[in-house]
């Protein structure tokens, strides 16, 4: 649920930055915008964080039914090709929450908004990449896969494609010395609602998935 109202937050504040004109007009400031997309970051680390907990402490759908249940709040399992997953992605997210916290600052040059927006942006999407990657390699049990009747084949795919588009969107978005590109700054947003846009149906799935007993 967590990853479903972040992604939504970068959804709603990537499609009213690319088409400002269909856009409520209370969102069509750059600042509302910034404000959306920080507060999905938080989402984001949120779900990040407790997914990290549940690679770490295996199974914890009964967690509840015989308390005390002994948490392991820190570990390290370089073998878990899930637990390397979450721990790269939740690194993703807290690159994401600079990136956005930056973001809302005003009056940056070209070269601070590359320094203190573009490069955690980057580095945050290279770990959703990798992240989503190898949570694919984990369902597929290999390199690759196709089983489109696994809603765990599902979401890993839709994942990856988010995750591909952030990357796509964080390429578009570098400022550069030159004069601002409007087509750029356009793509960059229009990829951005993309991947949230997978990003949420893959968080969707996860609930499906959740009472899928085959």
């Amino acid at each position: 649920m967590l990853f479903a109202v972040g992604s939504t937050h970068f959804l709603v504040g990537a499609m009213a930055a690319t088409w400002p004109e269909l856009a409520p007009a209370a969102m069509r400031s750059g600042a509302t915008q910034g404000r959306i997309f920080f507060t999905g970051s938080i989402f984001f680390t949120s779900a990040a964080w407790l997914q990290w907990l549940e690679a770490l402490n295996g199974n914890v759908a009964t967690a509840f039914e015989k308390l005390p249940h002994r948490w392991r709040w820190f570990g390290f399992r370089p073998r878990d090709l899930g637990y390397l997953a979450c721990t790269v992605q939740l690194l993703g997210t807290i690159l994401f929450n600079v990136d956005t916290a930056d973001a809302m600052q005003t009056g940056l040059s070209s070269r601070q908004q590359d320094l203190l927006v573009w490069t955690p942006n980057m580095l945050g999407s290279l770990c959703f990449l990798v992240a989503s990657y190898l949570a694919y390699a984990e369902v597929s049990h290999g390199a690759a896969s196709f089983a489109p009747r696994s809603i765990s084949w599902w979401i890993a795919i839709v994942n990856l494609a988010g995750s591909m588009a952030f990357q796509l969107s964080a390429l578009e978005s570098f400022a550069g010395a030159g004069p601002a590109q409007p087509e750029a700054a356009f793509d960059a947003t229009l990829f951005t609602a993309l991947g949230a846009g997978g990003f949420l149906v893959g968080a969707y799935l996860l609930i499906p998935e959740l009472f899928d007993t085959d």
